[in-house]
């Protein structure tokens, strides 16, 4: 399996504060007092951040991969 470095944009005027990320990925997402979206220093799987990023209803997190 390829090491891939994760870069994981966030629109916080987009995050509408569900908490879907923080529940995939709670080890590179959470939520802060105003219910938006904050990166942590990360830790989750590839699989994890892509189910994050996937499930976030509000389109407000996109990710690209660097090899």
């Amino acid at each position: 399996m390829e090491n891939v470095e994760l870069d994981v944009q966030v629109d916080r005027e987009l995050c509408m504060g569900s908490g879907s990320c923080a529940f995939h990925a709670p080890a590179t997402f959470d939520l802060d007092d105003e219910m938006k979206v904050v990166v942590l220093a990360g830790g989750d799987p590839g699989a994890a951040v892509d189910a994050a990023v996937d499930s976030c209803p509000s389109g407000a997190l996109r990710r690209r991969e660097t090899p």
